[in-house]
This record gives structure tokens, sequence and C-alpha cells, in this order.
């Protein structure tokens, strides 16, 4: 959406305006302020003098009375042709609106106060007079006077906007990707998240990695490693530093990350790069990736010049957009084998290099160096295999040894099958099925950071499929992604796809066998208790009740599909022979869904008290809840149906059943 002069004043008239500060500034001739960044929205109005402004991508011929606005993340530069005089006045502003309002369905509203524009105004005497009363309150060190500044600043803001709307001025649209690779650019060794970007820029997530995907063909977080690493390149061509100097001079925390970042690009160590370059003093050149449509590559540092301002995203101090062909791509890769080949010489060795099936060896391999030694059992550690998930057949490792779950519930199958991940989501980590099982995983929060993850060094990530495009593109860069089908599955099927992920396939077989035995087991038990009668798992929250049917755990694939019990009509209708996995129903029609036995716990995810359903009269009059048929789940463990939790569960309702006295 683009914001319209009319949608800019209607924003300022929701939303929270804080002043931060209020500058008065002076540049004499031939001083400058290169590339500062906003950090907060801004006006700058000169009270005399003339300068050479630049705005992000956009030039300014400024003179007095002129005035402009830019946005919190811009980046200025300031030339002074003559002795400049100008106020500078900081704010923060914050739309004050409830989600459901109808403003908010417009995309990029929320994003107005980082739009720019510059003129002069027709009638600039009435702003100049409210920015002295303002400069002068605000420099005095009381209270009261800085208040009276805020109060100013508003009525500024409105003679200012009251004369765009009569000089037709509008506001224009930041350069989001342009701000944000000149922050890359500047701030590298910092640390940097892609929802800490995000929030410097007042965008999402999402929007920022569509942005950069659709104009680079990158990712911000890849960019952001590829600015390091070639950092990290110009400082390993000087002998004297460390690699572990070096990781924390471009912002990694240790030797280690920055070596598996720097192979990505270059397809070398840091250690093979330095010893090429010592031998041929010359650099090497980066990795081809064939795949993708151009490629950022380092240039000589450049001085900063208006008149050479690349449009097309030229970063001063060296990152520029150049197309990649297949004759250079070839050229680059023959080049780099070169030099491996140097390296090999050198180094004097004798050892063959690892060979394929067919007894030749692969040039990935010889870039690469030779792979670890098999293990005692036959099986390389390197050794790969395709895997079918929801979405495509993709490469994951045979064996994988270091695993993100982000699943959220699914964790007991690995656990099950006596694989412990490195690291999980909060919500893998709520189940009391699961004490004592998760010590040493580290807690993702929600595991939207891709940072985290990166420096857990995965190297297979799985998750469901319900994952934004945007977020798996993120992932894909860390390591391969398994995308599970959300409900696709029984449980059983699902640790048995777990075996074949996991290389545990006899294992995951197994507790089917023995899962199946226990159900034919108890099942003729539990069926002559029951019999016709009918069987509901129930869950008040706080607009209501929701009921489950056969594929939302709660116990209900055990009770409809393992012990074959009979459910109400309207749950078997919508939730067992339908495709959905639980209903919200009200309280008006519990007795239509209620069955003659009832599962029930709170919800458990709001803050509903459930005793509005269990001490209603409706609730305390049906049958079950007189017959004391009631069942109270675990509401902690209810969210699970993965091995360990079905086993907790089933064993939860035998006893319930058969020991009703």
């Amino acid at each position: 959406m683009t914001i319209t002069l009319d949608d800019h004043i209607r924003v300022w008239n929701y939303s929270s305006v804080r002043v931060m500060d209020i500058r008065l500034a002076v540049l004499e001739p031939g001083e400058r302020v290169q590339r500062y960044q906003l950090p907060a929205h801004s006006f700058i109005y000169v009270l005399d003098g003339h300068a050479q402004v630049r705005l992000d991508q956009s030039q300014y011929n400024m003179s007095r009375f002129h005035i402009l606005h830019g946005g919190r993340g811009a980046f200025i530069d300031i030339v002074a042709e003559d002795r400049l005089e100008y106020y500078l006045i900081l704010y923060k502003a914050v739309m004050m609106l409830p989600t459901s309002h109808p403003l908010l369905k417009y995309s990029g509203v929320d994003s107005s106060f980082r739009y720019q524009y510059a003129f002069v105004p027709g009638h600039p005497a009435s702003l100049l007079l409210k920015l002295d009363d303002m400069y002068e309150n605000w420099t005095t060190p009381d209270m009261l006077h800085q208040f009276q500044a805020r109060t100013l600043f508003y009525q500024f803001v409105h003679s200012l906007l009251l004369q765009m709307k009569q000089q037709g001025i509008e506001p224009m649209a930041p350069d989001l990707l342009s701000q944000a690779l000149h922050y890359i650019q500047e701030h590298y060794m910092e640390p940097i998240t892609l929802k800490s970007l995000a929030e410097l820029f007042d965008c999402s997530v999402s929007y920022l990695t569509k942005l950069f995907k659709s104009r680079l063909n990158d990712s911000p977080i890849r960019l952001l490693a590829k600015v390091r690493v070639q950092a990290a390149a110009k400082i390993l061509a000087r002998r004297g530093t460390s690699l572990q100097e070096i990781a924390e001079l471009v912002g990694y925390p240790d030797a280690h990350t920055l070596s598996r970042s720097f192979k990505k690009v270059y397809g070398i160590t840091p250690a093979q790069y330095r010893a090429a370059v010592s031998q041929t003093g010359n650099p090497i050149p980066e990795m081809p990736k064939l795949r993708t449509r151009s490629a950022l590559v380092v240039t000589e540092p450049q001085c900063y010049s208006f008149n050479d301002y690349d449009s097309h995203l030229h970063l001063s101090g060296g990152l520029s957009m150049v197309k990649t062909s297949r004759s250079s791509s070839i050229a680059t890769a023959a080049l780099l084998l070169c030099f491996i080949l140097i390296l090999s010489a050198c180094a004097g060795g004798s050892t063959a290099p690892p060979t394929t099936a067919s007894g030749k060896g692969t040039v990935a391999e010889s870039a690469i160096g030779q792979q670890k030694p098999a293990s005692t059992s036959g099986t390389s550690t390197s050794a790969t295999q395709t895997y079918t998930d929801s979405k495509g057949t993709i490469t994951i490792p045979a064996h994988p040894e270091r695993i993100v779950d982000l699943t959220g519930s699914a964790i007991g199958n690995l656990l099950a099958l006596g694989v412990k991940p490195v690291a999980a989501t909060y919500d893998a980590m709520r189940s009391p099925y699961h004490k004592g099982m998760l010590e040493g995983i580290v807690n993702l929060g929600e595991g939207n950071n891709a940072e985290a993850i990166l420096n857990l060094e995965p190297d297979l990530i799985i998750t469901y499929d319900y994952l934004e495009d945007t977020q798996y593109e993120a992932l894909s860069q860390i390591a391969p992604v398994v995308r599970l089908k959300y409900g696709g599955a029984t449980p059983q099927d699902l640790l048995l796809e777990f075996g074949k992920i996991t290389g545990k396939v006899q294992e995951a077989q197994a507790w089917v066998d023995q899962w199946n035995a226990k159900i034919a087991e108890v099942k003729p038990q539990i069926q002559a208790i029951v019999g016709d009668q009918t069987v509901s798992i129930l869950q008040p929250y706080a607009k209501g009740i929701y009921a489950w049917g056969n594929k939302g755990a709660r116990g209900g694939e055990i009770l409809y599909r393992d012990l074959g019990l009979k459910a109400p009509a309207l749950i078997q209708k919508d939730l067992i022979d339908g495709e959905g996995a639980g209903a919200n129903l009200s309280l008006e029609q519990l007795h239509d869904y209620a069955g003659d036995y009832i599962f029930t716990s709170n919800w458990g995810w709001d803050d509903g008290n459930p005793d509005v359903v269990y001490e209603s009269k409706v609730w305390k009059g049906l049958p079950a809840v007189q017959k004391k048929h009631v069942y109270f789940i675990n509401v902690d463990g209810s969210y699970y149906n993965d091995p360990i939790s079905l086993e907790a569960q089933l064993q939860f309702i035998v006893d319930s059943f058969l020991n009703q006295s």
C-alpha cells in the first residue's frame, strides 16, 4: 500500500509521540556528516546556509528554510557548501489502535513515520517560531519547560502537515532494502538477528525476508554471513591474527562458527585460505552458486561520492550487484581448484583422495578434503540418504547427530528412539511425561531465532509443514529441513517416519509392535465395560468448550482409533469422519456432544476459569457426571501424542475404566 498524505495525517491522529531530542547544529564550509544512521524518526530544518544532503538513495540541494523528514534507520549524508546551521528533531511514535481497527488492515500503514519528504514550506516563519520556542524550552533544565517543548512539537507538526496539504506535497516510501544493506555493511561485527533487523526497520521478519529474496534472491542472514566472511578473508591475508580473534572482529562467537560459514562461501577452511594466499599473494574467489541469479562480490573500497552513487544498491565500502554467467562460474571453479591443488602439493602428503562407488574421486571431495574415517560399523559419518517429506524429496544425513526439533509436540518420538535433539522449542519442553529426559537440550523459546539455531551447528532440522516459506528459506541455509505434514499421520506412522529420518527404523517398528500388543491385551476388557456407550473428550476454555476427536491428542487416538470406542454423533461426524481435530462448541450444545464417559481438563492455553463449566447446572446434570464417569486428564500432558505420552495416557485410560470403584 502506498501511503498518501491523508493516510499520514490519519496515522498521526492515532499515535503516541515522544520527543527524544532537539539539537541545534552547525557545519563549517566543507565539513560533512557521513553515513549517519538516524536513531529515531527525524526532522531537519535548515536555518541558514547551503548543503548537499543525501537521505538513503535520494539527493537534495538544501538551503534556508528547507525541511526534510526521514524515518528511523535511514542513512543521511550532509556536505556543507557554506556555513550550515540547522535544527535536528528526533522523535518516536507508536500507533495506539486495537488490532481490530479498520486502519490496520492496510499493509504498511504502521511504517508511515518512516516515509520521507523534503520541501520549502510556503510559510516558513510560523514553523521557525515554533522551532525556536521548542529549542529554548527543551534546553531549559526544567521538566515543565521540556513538557512545553513536547506540546509545541505537536503544533509544529500540525503546521507542517497543513502546509504540505496546501502545497500538494506527498510523503515518499523509503528504500527499506537499501537501508538494511547499509546497516549490515556498517554493523556486521555486532550481534544481528532477523528479528532485531526487522524491529530496527519497523517491519515483520517475513516481509524483510521476502524483500531480500525478491530483489537480491538471497536471505538477510545469508547475506550477513557473506559480509562477515568477506571481512574475515581480508584479515586472513594478514599474518599475526588468530582465528578466534578474527571471529570476534567480524561478529562470530568463536572460530568454529566462522570456519563453518567461511567454508560455505569459499569452499575451503580459513586455514587453507590463509595458506593459499601466502603461496600465491592473491585472494581466492568465492565459490560460485549456480542456483542464484546474482551474487554479491567485494570490490575495492571507494570514497563516498554523490555522483557515483549506484541506484542498484551499490554500497560505499564495497558491495555491488553483478550477474553471474556460466562461463564466469566455470572459470571461478577452475581457479579455485587450482588453488586447492597448490595446497595439496605444498602439504606433501601421499594419501589418495576418497573415492566414490565407481572408484573415482569427486571435485567436491578434492575441494573439501578427505572425508572422516568410516566408523567401526562400516557406516560413514558423512553418509546421506534421501527422504520424502510433505514438500518433496531432500537429502539428509543417514544418521543425524545434531537435530534441532521445531515441531513443538513431537519431541517424544525422538526420545523414544533414544535420540536426544540438541535443541527444541518451549512447547516441546512442557510435557510432564518427558520429565528427566530433557537435560542438556537447549530451549529455543518459540524457535524463530535463526541466529541461535545457526550457532548450534545442527546437521538436521525437523519441523511441521505449517512453517512459512520465508522461515524455511532461512533455516535451509543452516541445515537440511524436514517438513512433516501436521496431523497427516497416526502416532504410530509418525514414529515410523522418525525412524526413517534418524536411521532407527527397527527401533520404531519394535515400539509399534509392542504398542499393538498392549492394545490387544486391554481392548477387550475396556470394550466389555463401555459396550455401546459413548465417550467424549472435552476441555472448557474462556469462551466455551473444545471437543476433540481421534487426531488431536488428549488421548483421542487411543480411545477412538486403538480401542474402537464410540463417540457422540456430532463428534463422530465432524471430528472423526471429518477433517477437523477439535471443535469449539457452546455450553448450550453440551448434551449433544457429552458422552456417557467423559475425559476432561481445562484448556490450559488461556486464563479461562473451567469452573464456569464444571459448576454449571448443565454440566452437573449430565448422566456421566451423575454416574461419576468423568476422568480428569493431565492438562500439561494432554497436548502430546508421541510414544512416551501415549503410554502414560493409555495407563490412565486403563486405570479409569478398570478401576472405577
